[in-house]
């Protein structure tokens, strides 16, 4: 049976994984796609460039290095945990207060990439 499920909807049933504070889908030339759950004050469009300036230093290194390009990549400080990872021509970004449910965080994101990458 096909997915029909929206990106809106997807994201919503991953802010339900307990550790998952708020999403963003960022495409990337840095530009906010879609955001979702609790980022406060946080200028969105901000968030959105230093991912995209991050990534395409990752993506820089792994070209000078001769590896492959990143599957994920985890941030982490004493008050929160960043993940990345690609989707397509996009990346899905998760903050989570800290690492304490990241194993159940990235077995959500495994299940959920399928029917994101198909919008990306």
């Amino acid at each position: 049976m096909a997915d029909s499920r929206t990106t809106t909807q997807i994201l919503q049933e991953m802010l339900e994984v307990p550790g998952i504070k708020a999403i963003l889908i960022v495409g990337k030339d840095g530009f906010v796609i879609e955001a979702a759950g609790s980022f406060g004050k946080t200028d969105l469009d901000n968030v959105g460039a230093s991912v995209a300036t991050v990534i395409l230093g990752t993506d820089k290194m792994s070209e000078e290095l001769k590896i492959q390009a990143f599957n994920s990549l985890t941030f982490e400080a004493a008050d929160a945990m960043i993940i990345c990872v690609p989707i397509g021509d996009a990346l899905l970004v998760l903050l989570a207060p800290d690492n304490k449910t990241l194993g159940m965080i990235r077995l959500q994101v495994k299940k959920a990439i399928p029917a994101l990458e198909k919008f990306f």
